[in-house]
């Protein structure tokens, strides 16, 4: 049985990195997707970790690549990311629905552990004070069932959760601390040319084979301002709304 469901967001089509999540990290050859995978799996708490990805021949070769990885994949609507989850949740059945984006090969899987933990008493966990690129949303698979009946709008569809956590009167949010503490602010997801830069400079030096600890990035970075620095004027795209989980 599934009870906690990772769903990651997925597809080959980035506006401004076309095939991100096939890129490589790191001296092993391995592409961000993999690293995603692998990161995402060492969470104690969740069962299952499986890529969402749109339907249509754009994305073939994405599906072709996470079947050779033995990575388990969905497929589903390109536009309305809602329904791809919704359809996704509805064939494996869990309780609790964590979501994550192929385009975060930092996600933090001790933090993704504790928002699972703290869901409890609430419908909807994020974190507060993570750098952007290591978290995940976590969220009981009835409030997304409601989310996908009743979202109205073309960014509630395209963004899966904001019918959640925009919501406060329907659901309860819980925002928790992240568990380390950063000297520093630092853009860890990928998805520009330069985000990409600092990816590779943090994977370049530290990757030997298993995932690198947070803790461990965040250490590197702080000896290294010249890499955390590359992608510090990075306009973030929907930033409005991820201020706001």
């Amino acid at each position: 049985m599934v009870k906690t469901l990772c769903v990651v967001q997925a597809r080959l089509t980035s506006s401004r990195l076309p095939d991100k999540v096939v890129m490589k990290l790191g001296k092993m050859g391995k592409t961000i997707a993999e690293h995603v995978f692998e990161r995402l799996s060492l969470c104690r708490n969740i069962d299952k970790v499986v890529f969402a990805i749109p339907v249509g021949r754009n994305n073939d070769a994405l599906e072709s690549f996470l079947v050779e990885k033995g990575i388990p994949c969905f497929r589903g609507s390109e536009d309305n990311v809602l329904e791809r989850f919704y359809n996704c949740i509805k064939t494996y059945e869990p309780e609790i629905v964590v979501r994550a984006t192929s385009d975060n090969p930092f996600v933090d899987w001790q933090q993704v552990d504790a928002q699972i933990e703290n869901l409890p008493g609430f419908d909807y966990v994020s974190s507060k004070d993570a750098p952007l690129g290591t978290g995940a949303e976590v969220f009981y698979a009835k409030g997304l069932y409601e989310a996908y009946l009743k979202a109205s709008s073309d960014r509630e569809r395209e963004h899966v959760t904001p019918y959640l956590y925009l919501h406060p009167e329907l659901f309860r949010v819980n925002r928790i601390p992240y568990h380390l503490s950063l000297s520093g602010v630092y853009r860890l997801t990928v998805d520009t040319d330069k985000d990409f830069e600092l990816a590779q400079r943090v994977y370049d030096e530290l990757y030997d084979g298993q995932p690198i600890p947070n803790q461990k990035v965040y250490q590197y970075l702080d000896a290294h301002p010249e890499v955390w620095q590359l992608n510090k004027d990075v306009e973030q795209k929907e930033n409005d709304l991820i201020q706001r989980r």
